[in-house]
């Protein structure tokens, strides 16, 4: 039988499709663990307020974990867009600069 002839150029539109729908995918996550993030966070300044501080401790150490788990995904996100802007330019001939929300990246 004769061997599969691959289109590259058909295999990056596909990745570029994917590394899009993972990106969406991931900035709604964001979106859930900064919601997640508040909530946790009223509850936190509740305990401080009625000096619960066994609660207290719970909610600093749920804190710290959703803020590591969006980190990640802040971490992940930014390297999709750069995946997704470099796919962009092969294909398309576009140009997409990644902006940062950090000032240390410039």
């Amino acid at each position: 039988m004769k061997a599969a002839i691959r289109n590259p150029r058909l295999d990056q539109r596909f990745t570029l499709l994917e590394s899009e729908r993972r990106f969406r995918r991931a900035c709604e996550q964001i979106v859930q663990l900064n919601y997640m993030l508040d909530e946790v966070q009223f509850r936190y300044l509740g305990a401080k307020r009625d000096g619960l501080r066994t609660f207290r401790y719970n909610y600093i150490l749920r804190l710290s974990v959703i803020e590591g788990l969006r980190n990640m995904y802040y971490d992940y996100v930014h390297q999709k867009d750069e995946d997704i802007s470099g796919l962009r330019k092969d294909l398309y001939g576009e140009i997409v600069y990644v902006v940062s929300g950090s000032e240390d990246e410039e």
